[in-house]
């Protein structure tokens, strides 16, 4: 028990309480203790509270929160505009932290908390837990053992359906002041995994992209959808009642700081892009186009690593997130994911992907076990994502969104640093 450690968790929406505040009473007792819940919202904190059943002093003072638990780490599942305040006010006290990706949500936020980490005791990792999927693990260890020879370039296509696509539009994170839109929020994850891969940093990166389906481009809006006149047109249209978290950690709390849940995919006022394209390389002059669709009529992934000796396919097709209205029957029967490995001469290899338990096809289970199961002093594995590397994957989405804003323009993406 000498290794038991007491955490904080700054964030109590549905990510910091599901993916941390449950596991960290109930999973990892023996290594961990959840000492400290802080939310700027009392009403949030008050139903976290409930859901967990079991008491953890709640705060809406940071500050208070830290001098009063004085915690071994602080958790950071804030919005992510404002992890940089948390990050940066947790490494000053000398804390290890845990951040949710993204990072932050700026070129100019990640130069602070290097900054500020530079002059600290204290260490930050951040969850890019996409490294702990098994699938990801088996396209690593190909690459190390040299299978396909010297990687030349990748190809990752991201499609979200329109139901989970649609959510980032009806949230907080529909704002680029929030959330550094979808190259950033969610593409981190992607850049974090392709850094991992090509093991180099990225350089020139080139842009474009728009919102061509949410925000303006819809035929009518409403405030949100419980006050909505459209919502037998409207194939957006959801209840929150039917959802349980909903119901519990955010209508609960909305009155305090006004934030809908169930916000209008077609607010006017949205501006981060539905639809990007991205091209960049590395250092090591690997070249990399992605491309992110967020209205696609299913949920999926196809990543394509060629190289000087052979080729790695990965396509995932995910159909359990679609509901209601983005329902199209019969694509259950091409549900799942396939690896292959293509070499001239010796053929088409199918690698089986082992089967893990936990969100996110496993990945969220093998990154609390090494965050929270294995003793600090213990050496951690490549796939705890440092502090450098966590820039490194904003930095590329950073880049991407200037050269946007200037039409395409390439972006020295180091030179943001």
């Amino acid at each position: 028990m000498s290794d038991r450690k007491r955490y904080v968790l700054a964030g109590t929406g549905g990510r910091g309480i599901g993916m941390f505040g449950k596991p960290l009473t109930t999973d990892f007792s023996d290594t961990a203790e959840l000492v400290g819940l802080f939310d700027h919202n009392s009403a949030r904190v008050t139903a976290a509270q409930s859901m967990l059943k079991k008491t953890v002093p709640g705060f809406t003072d940071f500050p208070a929160m830290m001098a009063e638990v004085d915690p071994d780490c602080v958790i950071v599942c804030t919005k992510d505009n404002t992890h940089a305040q948390y990050i940066n006010a947790a490494l000053e006290a000398g804390k290890r932290v845990y951040s949710e990706k993204p990072l932050c949500t700026t070129a100019e936020q990640c130069k602070e908390i290097s900054a500020v980490a530079a002059a600290s005791s204290g260490e930050c990792f951040v969850t890019h837990n996409l490294r702990y999927a098994p699938s990801t693990n088996l396209v690593k260890d190909m690459l190390v053992e040299g299978r396909i020879g010297k990687l030349l370039s990748i190809e990752f296509r991201e499609t979200l359906d329109r139901n989970h696509g649609a959510d980032y539009f009806r949230r907080w994170h529909g704002k680029k002041v929030n959330s550094g839109g979808l190259l950033i929020h969610k593409a981190s994850h992607h850049f974090d995994l392709l850094n991992w891969w090509a093991d180099s940093k990225p350089n020139v990166v080139s842009a474009r992209g728009g919102t061509i389906f949410y925000g303006s481009a819809g035929s009518f809006r409403g405030t949100n959808c419980r006050t909505c006149p459209h919502t037998e047109a409207c194939k957006f249209y959801i209840d929150l009642n039917d959802d349980e978290l909903a119901r519990q950690i955010y209508i609960s709390a909305e009155g305090e700081d006004n934030y809908l849940r169930d916000g209008c995919v077609f607010d006017e006022s949205i501006d981060i892009e539905d639809q990007a394209s991205v091209l960049y390389n590395y250092d090591s002059g690997v070249r990399v186009v992605y491309s992110l669709i967020a209205y696609a009529h299913y949920e999926g992934m196809l990543i394509v690593l060629e190289g000087t000796e052979g080729r790695i396919e990965y396509e995932v097709m995910f159909t359990e997130t679609a509901i209601g209205n983005s329902v199209i029957p019969g694509l259950h029967k091409f549900s799942g994911e396939h690896l292959r490995c293509y070499r001239i001469g010796e053929g088409c290899e199918e690698i089986e992907i082992p089967v893990v338990e936990g969100a996110h096809m496993g990945c969220d289970t093998g990154l609390q076990n090494e965050f929270f199961a294995q003793p600090w002093s213990e050496p951690r594995s490549s796939r705890m994502a440092t502090l450098d590397e966590a820039i490194q994957a904003v930095v590329i989405g950073a880049a991407a969104n200037e050269s946007i804003a200037n039409g395409g323009t390439p972006i020295a993406a180091q030179s943001l640093l």
